[in-house]
């Protein structure tokens, strides 16, 4: 469990947090938390809340608003125990 841990901490470690548009900073850490709820590292209740919170950054996303998605990327990551880098 340690292993799963570890690992998943440095693949969240290992792209900048504020790298790449917003779009690409949700797909990626909606990529991670799919990966985390299918090898049991974070609840599904946990998986839901985060994937609730970035189809809200993705709105703002889409209208263009960069700064509140990655603001809203950033939080939703903190809150839940996810490393931010940036």
């Amino acid at each position: 469990m340690r292993l799963l841990i570890l690992a998943a901490l440095l693949a969240a470690c290992s792209t900048p947090a504020l790298a790449g548009s917003c779009s690409e900073r949700i797909a990626y850490v909606q990529h991670i938390i799919d990966k985390d709820v299918k090898t049991g590292f974070v609840d599904k209740k946990v998986h839901d809340a985060m994937s609730k919170d970035l189809a809200d950054a993705g709105v703002a996303c889409q209208a263009g608003d960069n700064a509140k998605a990655q603001a809203l990327i950033s939080s939703t990551q903190r809150r839940h125990g996810y490393p931010v880098r940036g």
